[in-house]
């Protein structure tokens, strides 16, 4: 009897560590099947894409300055937890024209509309741009919201990854690596970490339905 109680839990064991590497998967979108096409020191695509106020951007529009781009979702609660550090992050820099700050939401069945409410709801202070289709987040491989690039100057990535090494999704963590990559780049020094895998909701995508 004991070693059927044994095997029982043992079993049971397995399966708990089994679902937890399945869900970290999960969050880190490994189950999408987009090819993660762009890794810091290769040069990012180009995009022209509209933001919710109907302004068209550019990347080649950028080029001399740094790009930081927040792949988000206000339907995503892991994005949503960064978004009062992310704006604080951009109105540091509110005053300093060699960086500028994007967010894009690639979500298949998220409307301008819907974007602008919640920016405006929440006085964000950064240009979210519409990818219809989810074009440009296949084009650089974007799996999850959030998913941070930071570009450097002369186009080329420079850190992708998470905002900061938190582990619950509105809780700031200790290590933030957005910033530092920006603080680098304006330093002139190599960007360390420059690859931080993020995790959150996999981004909706136009032809699939998970």
């Amino acid at each position: 009897m004991k070693k059927w109680i044994l095997i029982v839990l043992a079993l049971l064991a397995m399966g708990a560590v089994v679902g937890g590497m399945m869900a970290h998967l999960q969050l880190s979108g490994a189950f999408s099947g987009v090819a993660r096409t762009v890794e810091p020191g290769g040069r990012m695509p180009a995009f022209s894409l509209t933001d919710f106020a109907g302004a068209d951007h550019a990347l080649e529009h950028y080029l001399g300055q740094i790009v930081v781009l927040n792949f988000c979702s206000h339907k995503c609660p892991f994005s949503v937890g960064i978004d009062d550090d992310f704006a604080a992050l951009v109105r540091a820099y509110e005053d300093n024209d060699q960086v500028v700050f994007f967010g894009i939401d690639s979500h298949y069945d998220t409307t301008a509309d819907e974007i602008r409410a919640y920016a405006e709801a929440n006085n964000l202070p950064q240009p979210i741009l519409r990818d219809p289709d989810n074009a440009y987040a296949d084009a650089v491989g974007a799996l999850v919201t959030p998913d941070i690039y930071v570009i450097a100057a002369d186009g080329i990535l420079a850190y992708r990854g998470a905002f900061d090494n938190r582990v619950i999704p509105d809780r700031a963590g200790s290590r933030p690596y957005v910033a530092d990559a920006i603080e680098a780049l304006l330093d002139g020094n190599p960007v360390n970490p420059s690859r931080v895998a993020s995790w959150g909701c996999t981004i909706k995508r136009a032809d699939t339905d998970g």
